[in-house]
């Protein structure tokens, strides 16, 4: 069975949703942090072009945190282990962000509601 590194894509998937749901920071971005092994986890993530209130940018981050384990990412860093940047998978056409948007649609509605 081989595993596929879906990382990029799961980071890509989860800077659409935070900017969807943040319309006032239209130039959010994600960068990720990835240590090279388990291929289904990052070590940390980063938000850049976001507010400057430490609060919200530390909200913005959990809730990064929250999408990616419904995604199948899990965000832990597992210190004295080597990491290196991870850039998030943008789509480069409209069908290819539908088609993310889908994906990403279809992950969180499978994630069961708290009571």
């Amino acid at each position: 069975m081989t595993l596929s590194d879906d990382r990029a894509k799961h980071l890509g998937l989860t800077e659409m949703a935070l900017r969807a749901a943040n319309p006032d920071l239209p130039d959010l971005r994600l960068m990720g942090q990835s240590h090279y092994w388990p291929i289904d986890s990052l070590a940390f993530v980063e938000v850049h072009g976001g507010p400057r209130d430490r609060d919200r940018r530390r909200a913005l981050r959990a809730e990064a945190e929250r999408i990616l384990l419904h995604l199948g990412c899990e965000v832990r860093l597992e210190h004295g282990r080597d990491i290196y940047l991870l850039e998030p998978q943008r789509p480069e056409t409209a069908h290819e962000e539908l088609r993310m948007l889908l994906r990403l649609r279809r992950a969180l509605s499978e994630v069961p509601q708290s009571p």
